[in-house]
């Protein structure tokens, strides 16, 4: 019985450890990602990157899998990862689709949100005003910053208990999560992004069908003027490379 305890507890010990480092190599190639120190649409070699972090194929191909899953890199048979390319064009046009999609979530979810689901709105915007507070911006401020206005726009969707509308959002958002990336950590949001997010809220927790899609509608338009920005941010670092 004991031994089988031990062995318990060792097969538990390797599964956190492997957790622990899929986790760091995860977050230190998205790191090379964001920072431009791996390019858009530059081959990834796994037999590279797993000596450059010291670690395994296997935590390696685990963080990839993950990186893709979140639209960084996009892996292809035959061939292996390469880094997503900035297409503005791209991202300006699920933007469109973007605006339409959180527009229609915001008017259903002032009339179908529960009580409950009000309370989750009101919990993100208050997770949201604590992280600005935060004297120290760091790289990980402005990941959970990112986090926090992905996940209020998951409330909303799902407050509306259409499983098409949730599908076809997740989607959506799945190809924008580069251009998200980068307009919270290259882009100026320090004061529209909690403003904006708080301005939906408000007007879904108000049950306000107008606002809400005026609010809905602000926070994409705001977010298509960032990728012109983006573009020239963009543009100025290839050429200083």
């Amino acid at each position: 019985m004991n031994q089988r305890r031990k062995g318990n507890r060792l097969a538990s010990t390797k599964t956190e450890q492997r957790g622990s480092l899929r986790e760091s190599t995860y977050l230190q190639l998205k790191d090379l990602i964001l920072t431009g120190q791996l390019r858009p649409s530059e081959r990834l070699s796994e037999v590279t990157l797993a000596k450059r972090f010291g670690v395994s194929r296997t935590p390696l191909r685990e963080a990839l899998m993950k990186l893709e899953e979140e639209g960084l890199i996009v892996g292809q048979r035959n061939f292996g990862y390469t880094v997503t390319d900035l297409d503005v064009t791209k991202f300006c046009n699920l933007l469109v689709v973007r605006e339409a999609l959180d527009v229609c979530a915001a008017q259903l979810a002032c009339e179908i949100a529960s009580e409950e689901d009000l309370d989750r709105l009101r919990d993100v915007i208050a997770q949201m005003v604590e992280l600005k507070d935060t004297t120290n911006r760091t790289p990980s401020d402005a990941a959970r910053n990112l986090d926090l206005g992905l996940y209020i726009h998951r409330v909303i969707v799902e407050s509306t208990r259409n499983e098409a509308l949730v599908r076809v959002t997740d989607q959506v958002y799945q190809q924008l999560r580069l251009a998200l990336w980068l307009e919270v950590l290259w882009v100026d949001l320090e004061h529209t992004d909690l403003d904006e997010h708080r301005a939906i809220a408000d007007a879904i927790c108000a049950r306000d069908r107008e606002a809400a899609a005026a609010a809905a509608r602000a926070h994409v338009q705001s977010s298509l003027k960032n990728m012109s920005k983006l573009q020239r941010i963009w543009a100025h670092r290839r050429a200083a490379d």
